[in-house]
């Protein structure tokens, strides 16, 4: 190995390069209402503490690590479901069960009617994903707040028969997310 030691005259400069970023740009165009509407969707059952939208490597960890009993924000510590009369968390879990499926239901619909007419674009797809994942979260919220109320009712709450109103729009609009990501591939 030689190793050559030699006095520089000049100064030495250093520059970084940076790869140049690339991203996916559309002419500004009125955004559909699919977005808006799984927007909404998405924002309401944050707003209630049923979902974050995250769907990483974190939410997996905090399975094992119990961090779903330990959340304080979460949707049954919120409703009372380990506090409050078994009958009142129910009727509640129920209601907001009835409505995330409804929201569902008429997402699922607006997609369905926007694939009958035009090809749904990149965003359009990735909204109506998130929104399926706000409402598979929403479900497990609900599920959540069932099991805290068996734990302390004389009365077993069967948890996937209060919850069948939710499954079946889940179910369907997995279906649709499909059929929106094929659309896209069909069409490219």
């Amino acid at each position: 190995m030689i190793v050559l030691a030699a006095p520089l005259g000049a100064c030495a400069t250093v520059s970084v390069y940076e790869a140049p970023k690339t991203t996916e740009i559309s002419i500004a165009k009125a955004q559909s209402g699919l977005h808006d509407a799984a927007n909404a969707y998405c924002e309401s059952a944050r707003a209630k503490g049923l979902a974050t939208g995250e769907a990483g490597l974190g939410n997996i960890g905090s399975i094992f690590t119990g961090g779903k009993q330990n959340d304080k924000n979460a949707y049954w510590r919120k409703i009372g479901a380990d506090k409050s009369a078994p009958a009142s968390v129910v009727s509640r879990v129920r209601a907001d069960t009835a409505e995330s499926a409804k929201g569902l239901a008429d997402l699922s619909r607006l997609a369905r009617a926007m694939l009958g007419k035009t090809t749904a674009n990149k965003e359009d797809v990735s909204l109506f994903e998130k929104a399926l994942i706000h409402a598979r979260q929403s479900r497990d919220s609900f599920s959540d707040a069932l099991t805290e109320v068996n734990k302390r009712s004389q009365r077993e709450y069967k948890i996937d028969d209060e919850l069948v109103a939710l499954d079946t729009a889940l179910q369907s609009a997995r279906v649709t997310a499909d059929e929106l990501a094929a659309s896209r591939v069909d069409k490219s």
